[in-house]
């Protein structure tokens, strides 16, 4: 594997770990762009903890975010989060392939 394609890989995984931040991704997704403050009146979180989530989903590049005059206003980046779909498909080729029918893995 292309080891920093892994790194990226990885580091997404982490910000998205964390169910608050996957939270907001899931808001964002909806939205074409909110505010920091947009999101914290969603979230039971002070706004300054919705802004160290989204510092967060932006050094991994699931978040960007333009200035305008003092708000800041985030969107989802839709391509990092579809590569990175894309990565986990690759894991359940190499890795799920070899799985007998008896072996299946049930969640919930």
């Amino acid at each position: 594997m292309n080891e920093p394609l892994e790194r990226k890989a990885i580091q997404i995984a982490r910000a998205l770990a964390d169910p608050t931040r996957l939270n907001i991704l899931r808001v964002l997704l909806q939205h074409p762009e909110l505010s920091c403050g947009d999101l914290a009146d969603r979230f039971p979180v002070a706004q300054s903890t919705v802004s160290h989530h989204l510092n967060i989903l932006m050094n991994a590049e699931l978040v960007a975010m333009r200035k305008q005059g003092q708000h800041h206003y985030f969107r989802a980046q839709r391509e990092t989060l579809c590569a990175f779909a894309r990565w986990l498909a690759t894991l359940e080729q190499t890795e799920c392939d070899s799985l007998h029918p008896k072996e299946e893995v049930h969640y919930g």
